[in-house]
């Protein structure tokens, strides 16, 4: 059993590689082409061509009846992090004459990405279970009074 089991990771894992390496490959050309020539609709296309990667990314999910590993959400909230710091620092140092172009164009794009994540997660989860996770102070509330219905009971 634990053999089928490691081949069902295995399988996944090949799965979402194939939607996303193709993706990222056209999502980086997309954004490359449109901060080269200062196109809004390239830098748009880069984004869709990522969101549509996530949409395959939560569909192969939803039918393989898993969700997001804490790697895969890890590698996203770091590879955004660091695209969002990129642009940051290239807003600070970067030529003068991109920031009119392109600046706008990327934010929007950023934007998007997180409004697409906050969806996600409010339709899968509910409203109230889908920050609960990231409700630090209630997590350290170990009282029994956390755990009563009315006070979100959910120990």
């Amino acid at each position: 059993m634990a053999s089928q089991d490691m081949t069902d990771r295995l399988d996944r894992h090949a799965l979402v590689m194939a939607i996303w390496t193709p993706a990222v490959f056209a999502a980086a050309a997309l954004l490359h082409r449109g901060v080269l020539v200062g196109g809004a609709w390239w830098i748009a296309a880069g984004f869709a061509a990522l969101l549509l990667a996530f949409a395959g990314h939560v569909i192969a999910n939803t039918v393989l009846g898993t969700g997001f590993t804490p790697g895969e959400t890890a590698l996203g909230l770091a590879v955004f992090a660091a695209a969002l710091g990129a642009l940051l620092l290239s807003a600070l140092v970067g030529p003068d004459g991109i920031g009119a172009d392109v600046y706008l164009a990327l934010g929007l794009g950023f934007a998007a990405l997180v409004v697409a994540v906050v969806a996600y997660l409010v339709i899968a989860h509910g409203p109230r279970r889908a920050f609960e996770k990231f409700d630090v102070i209630r997590d350290n509330n170990a009282r029994r009074a956390s755990r009563l219905p009315h006070r979100g009971g959910r120990r």
